[in-house]
């Protein structure tokens, strides 16, 4: 159409020096456009509306590409109901917020109740997933047997074509691999494991090792002889990952190799406990196992660190046996000596490491000293009780605890965490809130005045926070009402 290009060519120069005549125009617009020129004496008005007319002009004339033998099937009826209205609306608010936590948390409801939404919104949803990468497969369940039929129109979408945790294992995205694996190790540890072992082969060494630090949810003594074949592998760096896992395990050999150097290392005479290492220890320790043989700090000597790092690699509970003593006895005695006061914080970071409940409480109620790293360990009463009495020496340390949970904090936790981020207006901002509103209890709404800052400069920021958070509690209260 030379039409289009006079158009250009006008756009490109300027109506001053060219202007478009009605004989360049096809025959069939002369009539609209002297309508046009007549009506209008702003030349740039009149450029605009021929080009508009000329465009639409132009489209009618296109024609859809056709491609012989080529066939679309219908989608296939849907299995799943739909959810209510009250659902839909709400999505489509929550899709206007832009706040992905609420939408993840809208569509872990839909799938609870396995839902489906409607068919509009399935595009728009499918559109997320290619960058929430984390939702695809909340996104796969929600869209329904739809989805799957539009996901063939857009290779971006292709997400949504395997719907079994095993599929999406064989043949799914990194993203979706990694959620899958993820989920099964927390449902059933072995399945994972042999999942992982039998596409192990062909995967690099950066996967390899991601793989590894989620085989650590759940890590026991099944996982022994995989770990330990992995002493052949080429990566220094997945070898690495291998020797920590086993360093959990009660069970491991390498484990049982330190508990039998600290029981002989420990003994308890007249003068009390007594530590000291045994003469002559294998080099083989030292090489093969990853304990340093210097000390590394002016603080210990090179025999007191060696124990250190013992003391921090054995299951808690080895002291219970070797001393036939309780927690609480142990801890209050080992504070009270010069040497095993220095060895508190090994024996803390045992306690992590082993995910010992019951020393983690004993160490809270008979500790000198506050552990932060300790706090997840405790049952959820005790950690928000601590998370509060604690708060202003270790806000940022306990809000990231705080964040990490999937459940819904107190409102006394939430006011103490809000009085804290009300200060801090830009290290906390409207999208922390939105963030981790699944965490944010729906009764705060009552409470956010309370939690207002006292200067003068922060009440108006915290007031608009306020607002917003509001909003966001409002549709996630709308979204819990919706699927009840």
């Amino acid at each position: 159409m030379q039409t289009w290009d006079q158009i250009i060519n006008t756009a490109l120069l300027g109506t001053d020096k060219r202007t478009l005549a009605i004989n360049e125009l096809p025959a069939e617009l002369a009539e609209a456009a002297a309508l046009i020129q007549t009506n209008t004496t702003d030349k740039e008005e009149q450029f605009l509306q021929i080009a508009a007319l000329a465009f639409n002009y132009r489209q009618c004339g296109v024609l859809p590409l056709q491609k012989e033998g080529v066939t679309v099937s219908k989608a296939e009826t849907e299995e799943k109901p739909y959810c209510s209205a009250l659902a839909i609306q709400t999505l489509k608010d929550i899709l206007d917020s832009e706040s992905n936590s609420l939408l993840q948390f809208w569509l872990q409801l839909c799938e609870e109740k396995k839902q489906i939404v409607t068919p509009e919104l399935v595009p728009a949803l499918l559109t997320i997933g290619t960058q929430q990468k984390k939702m695809q497969n909340l996104l796969v369940a929600c869209c329904g047997k739809r989805g799957d039929w539009l996901c063939q129109f857009n290779p971006e979408w292709n997400f949504s074509t395997a719907t079994t945790q095993e599929e999406l294992w064989q043949t799914g995205s990194a993203e979706q691999r990694k959620a899958v694996l993820e989920q099964l190790r927390k449902d059933d540890p072995a399945m994972a494991r042999t999942w992982l072992q039998q596409t192990w082969a062909q995967e690099d060494a950066g996967t390899k090792v991601e793989w590894l630090m989620i085989m650590g949810a759940n890590i026991g003594e099944a996982d022994i002889e995989f770990l330990e074949s992995l002493a052949k592998e080429k990566s220094k760096k997945v070898k690495e990952v291998a020797l920590w896992l086993l360093k959990q395990i009660p069970d491991s050999p390498i484990v049982q190799q330190y508990q039998h150097v600290l029981q002989k290392t420990v003994t308890i005479g007249k003068k009390g406990l007594q530590i000291k290492l045994p003469a002559g220890l294998d080099e083989h320790l030292f090489k093969t196992t990853g304990l340093d043989k210097l000390s590394n700090s002016k603080d210990f000597t090179d025999e007191e660190y060696i124990i250190f790092q013992l003391v921090q690699a054995v299951p808690p509970a080895f002291w219970e046996f070797r001393l036939d003593s309780e927690p609480d006895i142990i801890i209050r005695s080992m504070q009270k000596d010069p040497v095993g006061k220095k060895l508190m914080p090994a024996l803390v970071q045992a306690v992590v490491a082993f995910k010992d409940q019951r020393w983690a409480t004993a160490l809270m109620q008979n500790s000198q000293v506050f552990y932060i790293d300790i706090i997840p360990l405790l049952p959820v009463k005790e950690q928000e009780f601590y998370s509060i009495k604690f708060i202003d020496q270790f806000a940022e340390n306990i809000i990231e605890h705080a964040i990490r949970r999937e459940d819904t904090w107190s409102i006394d936790l939430a006011r103490a965490i809000f009085i804290k981020t009300a200060k801090s207006v830009y290290q906390y901002n409207r999208s922390f809130y939105s963030r981790y509103i699944h965490c944010i209890p729906l009764d705060i709404v009552n409470e956010l005045e309370k939690c207002a800052p006292g200067e003068d400069h922060l009440k108006n920021t915290w007031y608009n926070s306020s607002e917003y958070i509001t909003t966001l509690i409002n549709l996630k209260k709308q979204t819990i009402q919706s699927f009840n």
